[in-house]
């Protein structure tokens, strides 16, 4: 698995996660319609939602995704090791919330992907330990059969390397010569 496909399953779960958690997770209670009319209700509907701490999860569950790709081996294994700590702290979240009067179905979906997501987070960092840093600079001028390789050849100029193959510029050290005749003014 490449460090890109890694990066991209992780954000793939956070976004599933996040699709779950936007959905309502319970049903809101209905309001008392008897009041007089044109006037504004104060209605608490905190129940139609998720919990917040299921958002925090899943934004854990991001950021963590994204720095994956910019730490090393070690500290990938820690901020994966706490993306699926996070998963698991949106399963228990579900679960409370599927325990709770009025529960759709939505917690119990969240709980099961929540799990799959705990398995592919794990199955993520185990894969991380193979990620190598970019050689992008580390090739020569020259392919593996010894051809010349143009692209090759641009990124030595790049470094400052002279082109195998090319010979080096003659600098002459006499200096500038002499003039015969001055400059007359």
């Amino acid at each position: 698995m490449t460090k890109s496909r890694g990066v991209l399953i992780v954000l793939i779960i956070a976004a599933a996660l996040w699709a779950l958690t936007i959905s309502a997770w319970q049903a809101g209670a209905v309001g008392d319609t008897l009041g007089p009319s044109g006037v504004a209700e104060v209605t608490d509907e905190t129940n139609s939602q998720a919990s917040p701490v299921a958002t925090a999860c899943v934004a854990i569950i991001a950021v963590t995704g994204l720095l994956a790709a910019m730490l090393g081996k070690i500290g990938r294994f820690v901020v994966l090791g706490l993306a699926a700590v996070a998963a698991v702290g949106y399963g228990i979240t579900a679960l409370t919330a599927a325990g709770a009067p009025g529960a759709t179905s939505w917690p119990i979906i969240a709980a099961v992907a929540s799990g799959i997501g705990v398995i592919g987070i794990i199955w993520v960092a185990t894969a991380s330990a193979t990620w190598t840093n970019s050689n992008r600079y580390a090739r020569t001028a020259e392919a593996a059969d010894g051809e010349f390789d143009s692209a090759a050849a641009w990124d030595a100029l790049s470094r400052g390397e002279d082109i195998p193959g090319e010979p080096d510029a003659k600098v002459d050290d006499d200096g500038p010569e002499a003039d015969d005749e001055p400059d007359s003014k």
